[in-house]
């Protein structure tokens, strides 16, 4: 019907064209005035079609309004043509054209809010805070803030720098109802790193209040800032809750809980508090490094060390029968050539590789006639820290033997102790001299009981911590981080390392070092104590010395360099030791 309908217009005109000049009189009939009649009716002619073709061609933009209405009348046409339908089944073609073109609208003002929270992120990541509250802004005012985009804004602030400004919109959250778990662990973190641990504090029991279960890590940030300001009391409260909860520990936290006892100095009545803790976290009695822990990102394992107090509390609690009740043990740390030296001038002062109940029958200090200290080990006697001579074995029990003494080769023999009461062994010799066996040893200030020292080892706990460090810093550098296939650059990070070395002395005296008199004088290195003059001696080395004494509740720990008593922080930067807390 349409096109018919233009054709008849099209001819009318056609018509009207060649009517107007036939009106005209003769006169002014001539050859020029038809062929300028006959060209102004075809261009009358092609713009009618260019004009017909452009309306028919043009794209129309419905709104959701219009394709409503569209829908409707599709609606109204298939109604009149399908005469046979119920009402039923028309008011059903009905309702499904309106849910089709409300879902329309909705998708179109989803994208739109999809496009403003990728650009408000954008912001916030380039910390142009005014963008992102204008971004914002549009996206309240189509209906579309949610809790993640309150977050958004809130890492703005935190990122400008602007720590008073994210707690105030902090505030604007909770009044907002906006705020979520995240949301608290963003503004904890922030008052965490501006050493504001007390408002972090008050954040997290707010957090507990308003019924939202932290993350651990939120735990683990606000227990980091209290070891960071050495509050010994605050971070047991806080590890107490974090159990009370069922808050399952990662190798992070564990790590802080390390460095919380190891920066701890005067402990004093605390040593319980110490040992509870411990055992809840199964770190009691742990002597080297365990399977790594995840952390929050699983792709970074991180190694977890143990704090070397709870070795000696272990073995101070399998002592408590003996009569020195204080376990020690003093740990020295150092590369590989300084630690042979220090094991050697540990050697020259009397200390023996085994425990005596374990060690060949000879093994051990030896008191002489003559009042002389000698020491001998396997078949190795040391009359001095400068003199040594060498031994025989006679009998296949190892309990007689031979040796030069006063320049004549002199059998001797293990024999029960008679001369001596307080003997535990002694070694006659052919010359008639007899050399006695006591229980303890007297090495630098104290006698020592049941004295052992470990190999020079390798510390592998430091090496898969600086392993982990250095895949962390790759990855930040670089996506690909060496650019390497994963299993070559998984062979060539296993061999990265601090390069440190320790050796262990362990030991049970009377000795407790919280009652040394620091104002003694001293006349000589022999009248210093142990770890004083050790450190002394070799003082690119770090000493650690950790003792226990759980019968009186006591323990301590002390950390030397070059002699001085020095904090943790200065000796780990010596030392040259990776922490993860």
């Amino acid at each position: 019907m349409m096109s018919i309908t233009s054709n008849v217009e099209m001819i009318v005109a056609v018509i009207a064209v060649c009517a107007v000049p036939m009106t005209l009189p003769y006169k002014y009939w001539n050859l020029r005035n038809i062929c300028g009649d006959l060209g102004l009716f075809a261009c009358a002619v092609m713009a009618y079609f260019l004009l017909s073709y452009y309306s028919r061609n043009k794209p129309q933009k419905k709104s959701c309004q219009d394709s409503f209405i569209d829908s409707e009348l599709k609606c109204v046409s298939e109604d009149a043509v399908l005469e046979d339908a119920s009402n039923v089944e028309d008011s059903t073609i009905q309702v499904v054209h309106e849910v089709d073109a409300s879902v329309h609208c909705d998708d179109d003002s989803t994208s739109q809010i999809d496009e403003y929270t990728a650009q408000m992120e954008k912001y916030a990541a380039e910390r142009n805070i005014g963008a992102t509250i204008r971004t914002f802004r549009l996206i309240q005012k189509e209906g579309g803030a949610v809790s993640s985009t309150y977050n958004t804004v809130l890492k703005a602030w935190i990122k400008c720098g602007n720590v008073q400004a994210a707690e105030d919109w902090m505030e604007n959250m909770l009044e907002a109802r906006m705020a979520d778990s995240t949301s608290f662990h963003i503004i904890i973190k922030a008052l965490v790193l501006s050493r504001a641990v007390d408002k972090a504090k008050d954040l997290l029991e707010e957090m507990k209040r308003a019924g939202m279960q932290p993350f651990v890590a939120t735990f683990n940030e606000i227990l980091g800032g209290l070891v960071r300001e050495g509050r010994f009391s605050d971070s047991f409260q806080l590890l107490d809750d974090m159990h009370a909860q069922g808050v399952q520990a990662t190798g992070i936290t564990l790590n802080t809980i390390t460095k919380l006892i190891d920066t701890s100095r005067d402990i004093g009545d605390n040593c319980n508090k110490i040992r509870k803790i411990l055992h809840k976290y199964n770190l009691y009695g742990k002597d080297d490094i365990s399977s790594p822990e995840p952390c929050v990102d699983s792709n970074f394992p991180v190694p977890v060390t143990f704090p070397r107090l709870a070795s000696v509390m272990s073995k101070a609690e399998g002592d408590k029968d003996t009569p020195a009740s204080h376990a020690h043990e003093i740990h020295l740390t150092g590369n590989l050539c300084q630690i042979k030296a220090a094991r050697k001038t540990l050697k020259q002062r009397g200390f023996l590789d085994k425990d005596e109940e374990t060690a060949w029958p000879l093994d051990g200090h030896w008191e002489t006639d003559h009042g002389l200290t000698v020491v001998i080990e396997g078949k190795i006697v040391r009359w001095s820290g400068q003199r040594a001579s060498r031994l025989r074995f006679t009998n296949e029990d190892r309990s007689g033997c031979q040796l030069l003494l006063y320049g004549e080769a002199t059998r001797g023999q293990l024999v029960p102790p008679t001369g001596a009461p307080d003997a535990r062994k002694a070694l006659r010799w052919e010359n008639g001299d007899v050399w006695h066996s006591f229980e303890g040893r007297v090495i630098g200030q104290d006698a020592l009981y049941c004295q052992s020292m470990t190999k020079t080892l390798r510390d592998k706990s430091q090496d898969a911590a600086y392993t982990a460090r250095s895949k962390v810093v790759l990855r930040c550098v670089s996506k690909q981080a060496l650019l390497l296939p994963s299993i070559l650059e998984e062979a060539i990070t296993q061999f990265l390392g601090n390069d440190l070395y320790f050796v262990r002395i362990h030991f049970i005296s009377r000795w407790n070092p919280e009652k040394d008199d620091e104002e003694d004088l001293r006349f000589s290195e022999a009248d210093a104590d142990i770890c004083d003059s050790l450190s002394r001696r070799h003082p690119r080395i770090g000493l650690r010395h950790c003792w226990a004494d759980l019968k009186d509740d006591r323990c301590g720990q002390r950390t030397f360099v070059n002699g001085e008593q020095v904090d943790e922080g200065c000796f780990s930067r010596h030392v040259g030791t990776v922490c993860w807390a």
